[in-house]
């Protein structure tokens, strides 16, 4: 049993004292809880409050904020995977869809570029924040006859469909169990309250200098057993101390999507890698961290729900989980070579042969520039393409 905490936080009516009267009752919690409340508390978590997270003003950028021509080569690239697998109308559910950008600019592409898969399009966008919702439906509105929204609650789940199932930097902000091998055994990490001034033991940095807030990392046994499973199926010889992050959460939602899909797509864009490069020993704290205005944060325990908090995306898991679930693996490959491979080179090469040297131009070609070279917005990100249930067109001759 877990001692009782008599030790108390600042600060009344924010999260943070929410955090800790509910440690002060209950003791500490799983990081992957705090990590649930500072993001998606309904009244005060970071994706829930109105602020700008996304863009200049913002904390980060997304692709599809970046350029237009994100979302444009997205849609040619659904649209050739779809036309040349079925003949029915396409329906494309987006989970999680920040401002909207992506959505307006995937279906504008397809009214201009693909008339024959636009006049039947249906979009469904399930959106957890609220907040993010009402920008999508301001930013949509000129093509809000194509889109729908679904409710999230798992009680009101979509119905099964035919179609592509996509996200974008999606699972990289689902609440992740924090971990360390100790002793040659797994441990999860708790979050505790600190007083001021305590000494933790976490073994990693960026939670040693969060001391001065009210809450530290504390371990102990693991809350699942599927957490050490997650970690015996990576395949990965882990140093003693190493930390890493399990996201039991990503492959629940896997599972909600092959309960959704019935035949079609699934494609998933975020940052990371597969698991012999995502937990090497050049990783050996974790990929756990947070921003704040554009810049990654001291902590992800200090200034909560008012910052970002991701880790790196597993696709392993992905790849295979998805194979238990009847998904085959169509492709994985860094995110520049599959904007390259759906048409982004031909996309800046006409705009560059426009000759307009106007700074809006200029800044546009930049923008397009920063999708594909190296060390720009796409180095990180990789896109997996999984496909379910697959019925081909019928040809002429059958």
């Amino acid at each position: 049993m877990r001692p009782a905490i008599t030790r108390m936080a600042s600060g009344r009516d924010t999260l943070e004292a929410k955090i800790s009267e509910r440690i002060r009752r209950d003791g500490p919690i799983r990081f992957r809880d705090f990590m649930e409340i500072a993001l998606y508390d309904a009244e005060s978590g970071y994706y829930n409050t109105r602020r700008n997270k996304i863009g200049p003003a913002g904390d980060y950028y997304t692709s599809g904020n970046v350029h237009e021509a994100f979302g444009a080569t997205l849609a040619v690239a659904f649209a050739g995977m779809w036309s040349h697998e079925y003949a029915e109308p396409l329906t494309i559910l987006e989970f999680g869809a920040g401002t909207g950008q992506l959505a307006f600019d995937i279906i504008s592409t397809m009214k201009l570029e693909r008339p024959d898969i636009f006049v039947e399009l249906n979009y469904l966008i399930l959106e957890r924040s609220t907040a993010m919702q009402e920008s999508q439906r301001r930013l949509l509105e000129p093509v809000d006859q194509k889109v729908n929204w679904v409710p999230f609650e798992p009680a009101s789940n979509a119905d099964p469909f035919q179609g592509i199932v996509f996200s974008n930097e999606l699972i990289d902000a689902m609440p992740a169990h924090l971990a360390r091998i100790h002793e040659g055994r797994v441990q999860e990490g708790y979050v505790d309250l600190t007083a001021t001034g305590a000494t933790g033991a976490t073994g990693d940095s960026r939670l040693e200098r969060s001391i001065s807030a009210a809450f530290a990392i504390c371990w102990e046994e693991p809350s699942d057993r599927a957490i050490e499973s997650y970690i015996s199926d990576l395949g990965v010889d882990l140093a003693e101390g190493q930390m890493l992050e399990v996201n039991l959460d990503a492959i629940a939602w896997l599972e909600r999507v092959s309960r959704i899909l019935n035949r079609g797509f699934l494609v998933t864009i975020d940052y990371g890698d597969i698991a012999a490069h995502l937990y090497g020993r050049d990783r050996f704290g974790g990929t756990l961290r947070s921003f704040s205005r554009h810049r990654i944060a001291e902590s992800p325990l200090l200034k909560v729900g008012e910052q970002d908090i991701t880790s790196s995306v597993n696709f392993s898991a992905l790849i295979e989980q998805g194979r238990q679930l009847g998904f085959e693996m169509v492709s994985y490959e860094r995110q520049s070579s599959f904007l390259i491979r759906n048409g982004l080179l031909e996309r800046a090469a006409g705009l560059c042969e426009s000759g307009d040297n106007r700074p809006d131009t200029l800044s546009n070609r930049l923008a397009i520039k920063n999708l594909l070279v190296e060390g720009g917005s796409s180095d990180n990100f990789r896109v997996l393409v999984q496909r379910k249930g697959v019925v081909r067109r019928p040809t002429e001759s059958s």
